[in-house]
């Protein structure tokens, strides 16, 4: 059993180098004209989670959205994530000066993360999954900030060690199983580091809950408020916006700052609230940069409610 795992760990790897020498090969911005035309066709004729991501959108935005509506902001979701996997490919190659050419707000943001480190020894990153969020680390790199995030690993090492290999070179992704992980953060954070973190998902376990879509009681992670407490730096909101294939602004929000005096799981709930407030205006605005297929759907309920309301 494990030998035949083994075998189709190496075959799925093969293949991933296959389609990035493919990618590669070609100018990004050609990649997502016809990435854009391929899944036109796949949506209207075989696309597995059509009912799934009409039902989210409703869900968000209300029954009398029109289906033409929901299609646009499913096929564009769907296709704002194959770039982010294609820009993927393209990392060794994207140094400071692409960066500035391919992103708007570079040197601002760079200049506003470093004075805020500066003045307070580290910062949390909060990012939703809308643009290319992965650019936002290699941003932070050639910012000279180091970076640490929370990741889980593939089960395919192959893969795994792929994303290692070009994700150190932007920053650390530990292993969010590892105990050892979340005493690594708070010391990089209490030494000029930052931490990034996309909380808008839906916690698997009860977290902070928060007011999302007008729906109370959404649970978030704890992690953010946790981490900026801990070490007592401030939360930053980091959104990327892709504006087409290969281009990107970046928009960093005001700092949130930790109160110490207050109880801790009040001041959780304020700074996540706050947080996510954010997030859902610019989601509201730009439906279509957000991730609508993340299996850890944000209004669904958790499994112990579930089971409560049900009397299980």
């Amino acid at each position: 059993m494990k030998r035949h795992a083994g075998f189709h760990y190496r075959l799925e790897y093969i293949a991933l180098r296959l389609v990035q020498g493919l990618v590669t090969a070609f100018p990004i911005r050609w990649v997502g004209g016809a990435l854009r035309g391929l899944l036109r066709v796949v949506y209207r004729l075989c696309w597995p989670l059509k009912a799934e991501t009409v039902s989210r959108v409703r869900e968000v935005f209300g029954p009398e959205t029109p289906l033409s509506r929901v299609r646009f902001i499913a096929r564009q979701s769907v296709w704002n994530l194959t770039m982010n996997f294609v820009e993927l490919f393209h990392l060794g190659r994207m140094d400071l000066a692409y960066l500035r050419d391919h992103i708007e707000g570079t040197d601002e943001a760079r200049a506003k993360l470093r004075a805020l480190i500066d003045k307070h020894g580290g910062v949390v990153v909060a990012l939703p999954h809308m643009g290319n969020w992965d650019l936002a680390g290699v941003a932070c790199a050639h910012f000279g900030i180091p970076l640490m995030a929370l990741a889980r690993a593939q089960n395919n090492p192959y893969v795994e060690g792929w994303l290692r290999r070009n994700r150190m070179n932007n920053f650390e992704a530990l292993d969010r199983r590892q105990p050892s992980s979340f005493v690594r953060i708070a010391h990089h954070l209490k030494s000029g580091g930052a931490f990034a973190i996309l909380p808008d998902v839906r916690h698997n376990k009860p977290g902070v809950g928060v007011t999302a879509f007008g729906k109370p009681d959404v649970q978030l992670g704890k992690g953010m408020a946790k981490f900026a407490r801990m070490s007592n730096v401030p939360i930053v909101p980091f959104f990327m916006e892709r504006l087409d294939a290969d281009h990107h602004r970046i928009h960093l929000g005001e700092p949130l700052y930790p109160d110490l005096n207050a109880d801790a799981d009040a001041d959780a709930i304020r700074l996540t609230q706050a947080v996510w407030d954010l997030f859902e205006a610019r989601i509201l605005a730009q439906p279509e940069q957000w991730f609508w297929y993340n299996r850890r759907w944000l209004l669904t309920p958790l499994y112990t409610q579930t089971r409560h309301k049900h009397g299980k």
